[in-house]
C-alpha cells in the first residue's frame, strides 16, 4: 500500500444523501481530479493496535485488497487504485 496524498474529491451524492458505511468502513462518491471520472470511494478505518478491536487489522485489509487486484468478474466491482492515510485505508473502485 503506498501512503501520498489522495487525487480525488469526494462528492456529494443525490440519490444517496448520506455516504453509505458499515461498521469500519464508509463509501462516498469521488472524482479523480486529473481525469474527471468518478468512483466510489472506500475508507477503511485502520486498527491502531492489534489488541484493539476498533478498525480492520493490516492483514485483512491486505487481503481485500489482494483479492480484488487478481479477481476479474463483471458480478464484482473493480479496483482502481488503493491510498493509505495514518488512520484508514482508502479503495478506489468503480462506481
Amino acid at each position: 500500500l503506498k501512503i501520498q496524498s489522495i487525487p480525488f474529491i469526494t462528492l456529494p451524492n443525490p440519490v444517496v444523501p448520506s455516504p453509505l458505511s458499515g461498521q469500519f468502513a464508509i463509501v462516498r462518491k469521488c472524482r479523480e481530479r486529473k481525469t474527471g471520472l468518478e468512483y466510489a470511494a472506500k475508507f477503511i478505518k485502520k486498527r491502531r493496535l492489534s489488541s484493539s478491536r476498533r478498525g480492520v487489522s493490516r492483514e485483512e485489509i491486505e487481503r481485500e485488497v489482494d483479492i480484488l487486484r487478481h479477481i476479474q468478474h463483471p458480478n464484482i466491482i473493480t479496483l482502481h487504485d488503493v491510498f493509505e492515510n495514518k488512520t484508514d485505508v482508502v479503495l478506489i473502485l468503480e462506481l
